[in-house]
């Protein structure tokens, strides 16, 4: 009789902490110097959209993103499935790869600097590097758990390696693939701020490290809501796309089982 709608359930959590955002500096629970109250931002956020510089930011980050996480995919799922396929291949390039997959992306922000300059590319740079061996390394785990039976029935029925890959490997990894393409496009954000703070003149990484040098801290959380609000559209989309993707999957997940409607 006092049932909640889903609406409501889903978006309380985001009231209560816009209210608190809102509230605790002008209580003077929290110093507004530090933390400004969320209309102060929002208007904040306003004025730059008026002023095209928010748009132009938004704009470069968005494409540096793009880029960087396409050309981390692109390298990383066909690398991925090799070496989940032939894992042999592993004792060659794992030495390799071991190497270089603890270092932190920051860690990479001189070298891209002294390779590429400023500009775009030591940003894309970052962004690959920092993304690309989570991304082979998820790949190819998830080729490992395949079921081998299924590889054996392709090949009792006459297919060859690439007609196996294509049509019963892929199909079977879409699930994994999607949870790792979440994973990779939350991190290319992450990389692209921290490469913005130094390596570019554009973007919202740049435009948060200029705010907090001249302490305009209303820019600061503007560039946070942005990447933050981004990010989940983004990320929602990718969603959406699994959705329509794999539709066999629907009544299999486990957590259907404990749903009641």
């Amino acid at each position: 009789m006092f049932g909640v709608s889903e609406p409501f359930k889903r978006f309380v959590l985001v009231f209560l902490f816009c209210a608190a955002w809102e509230l605790f500096p002008r209580l003077n629970l929290l110093d507004p110097l530090i933390l400004p109250p969320l209309s102060k931002v929002m208007k904040r956020a306003f004025v730059l959209l008026l002023q095209g510089d928010l748009l132009q930011h938004i704009y470069q980050s968005l494409w540096r993103v793009f880029a960087g996480f396409l050309l981390s995919v692109a390298v990383a799922f066909p690398l991925g499935i090799f070496l989940g396929l032939f894992k042999k291949s592993e004792k060659y390039l794992e030495p390799l790869f071991g190497l270089f997959r603890p270092l932190a992306p920051p860690a990479w922000i001189p070298v891209a600097i002294l390779w590429f300059g400023i500009g775009d590319k030591p940003a894309i740079f970052i962004i690959f590097v920092g993304t690309f061996f989570s991304t082979l390394t998820g790949i190819t785990m998830a080729v490992r758990r395949l079921d081998k039976d299924l590889i054996n029935v392709a090949f009792i029925f006459g297919a060859n390696l690439r007609q196996t890959i294509w049509f019963v490997v892929i199909p079977s990894l879409l699930p994994s693939v999607f949870a790792q393409l979440r994973l990779t496009l939350s991190l290319s954000w992450m990389c692209v701020v921290a490469a913005e703070m130094v390596a570019v003149k554009k973007g919202i990484g740049f435009m948060m490290m200029e705010a907090r040098n001249l302490f305009r801290t209303e820019d600061i959380f503007v560039g946070i809501l942005v990447v933050g609000l981004i990010g989940l559209l983004m990320d929602r989309l990718l969603n959406m796309v699994e959705r329509k993707t794999i539709k066999w999957r629907k009544g299999l997940s486990a957590h259907e089982f404990f749903e009641t409607g």
